[in-house]
């Protein structure tokens, strides 16, 4: 299988994985190392798996082998002589590969978790980071949990839409309200929901939101389609807080909303006719909503603080501006981005950001929500980190309003 110097190997066939199930295990690997030993235990490790090795000493000779061999998994050593290993991540984040990477380095910690970082940027699947000598039963433990495949998903799929398309969808109903819960971690107690638009046609049938709501925005139906979404949440929410005082609901805002001087009039009205508190309403918007026009920005989310309605900055974070919005807007919520969320158990950095931004909400006594839970060992450490409420699916994706209704029916 591998030459004496671990440097080629000469199949008997052509090697290719490319008629894999997506998901399925993994066949083929190649291990870029200028170190004859990280081959022979890398080696060991897949073969003990199952895997096929493959080797590549030199920058150039995994070049080559990339470029001919769909291989599975790519276990890639950051230092390679007097060249790195970040043209060859760069190569497979251009040419779309589907392999998983496992990185094994002599480099500290936060530099094979930049590279980590910076895969994922790139489109690759990163299984995990390993120092050096590598640890065989940490690599085993990789190669037997890889993530799966992804599934492409074209940006234009779905039938064409237009925005006579969409506002006849407004106007007919067909724009509908789904409601995500937030709950508290240790209990388990739904404390609030988020409003969600979905678009469920009888001619195309359902429309993703990352292909209306930019359509909306595009076209100037946004205030139209936030209305609507507005309106029928309050319209559900109203008897729920009958039975749960201290539930909140959350609507998202786009960004252009924020250069309508006559937004804190519309929502207060709609409250008024909803019959609905303004303190029961959160409104969620991006901080990079505010960069545009802060002034005007400033002067809509300062009215709506004043007529009790509470402000959330979603995905913190994740913007160049995340504590200046804090320290000018009057935010009373802000919630940690999903991407934080997601990685706290695979990257031994996420889990001290998330705790400063806890220390930090606590200092500036603004609520706190983790999104993007989707798992029971995330929302242990989240809450051992001191996160309080979380949403995510884990405890439910976006529901219909009967469904809502009927848990907190339950738990009354």
């Amino acid at each position: 299988m591998f030459n004496r110097a671990y440097g080629h190997s000469a199949p008997a066939a052509p090697l290719s994985v490319s008629n894999l199930p997506e998901g399925g295990p993994a066949r083929l690997l190649l291990v870029v190392d200028d170190e004859v030993d990280q081959h022979r235990i890398v080696r060991c490790a897949a073969e003990a798996l199952g895997i096929t090795a493959d080797g590549a000493i030199t920058l150039a000779d995994a070049m080559e082998r990339v470029r001919t061999i769909a291989y599975d998994v790519i276990v890639l050593d950051l230092g390679l002589g007097d060249r790195d290993g970040i043209e060859l991540l760069r190569y497979l984040g251009n040419a779309g590969s589907n392999a998983v990477v496992v990185f094994v380095s002599g480099q500290e910690e936060r530099v094979r978790q930049a590279a980590a970082r910076l895969a994922s940027a790139l489109g690759l699947r990163v299984a995990g980071t390993l120092g050096k000598p590598v640890p065989v039963d940490q690599l085993v433990t990789l190669l037997r949990a890889l993530p799966e495949r992804g599934k492409s998903t074209a940006a234009g799929e779905g039938p064409a839409i237009d925005a006579d398309l969409l506002e006849a969808a407004i106007e007919s109903g067909e724009i509908v309200c789904l409601f995500q819960p937030k709950v508290t971690l240790r209990e388990i107690r739904l404390v609030g929901v988020e409003a969600l638009a979905r678009w469920r046609s009888p001619l195309i049938g359902r429309v993703r939101p990352e292909r209306f709501i930019p359509l909306a925005e595009r076209v100037g139906l946004i205030d139209r389609l936030t209305d609507c979404i507005m309106a029928q949440a309050l319209a559900h929410f109203r008897p729920w807080r009958a039975v749960r005082p201290d539930l909140t609901l959350a609507v998202n805002l786009s960004p252009i909303s924020l250069t309508d001087l006559s937004l804190p009039e519309r929502i207060s009205a709609a409250l008024a006719e909803s019959g609905v508190p303004p303190a029961a309403l959160v409104v969620e918007l991006t901080e990079n909503a505010v960069t545009a026009d802060y002034v005007t920005a400033a002067d809509i989310l300062t009215r709506l603080r004043i007529r009790g309605i509470k402000l959330s900055i979603d995905d913190f974070g994740t913007g160049h501006s995340s504590l200046l919005s804090l320290l000018r807007l009057p935010f009373s919520e802000l919630k940690i981005d999903q991407r934080f969320v997601r990685s706290c158990l695979n990257d031994p950095e996420v889990p001290k950001i998330i705790r400063a931004v806890v220390s930090l909400a606590g200092e500036l006594g603004l609520h706190l929500v983790a999104e993007g839970i989707e798992t029971e060992p995330v929302a242990q450490m989240l809450l051992s980190l001191g996160c309080i409420v979380g949403q995510g699916n884990l405890f439910g994706r976006p529901l219909c309003h009967a469904i809502i209704a009927n848990r907190l029916r339950a738990a009354a």
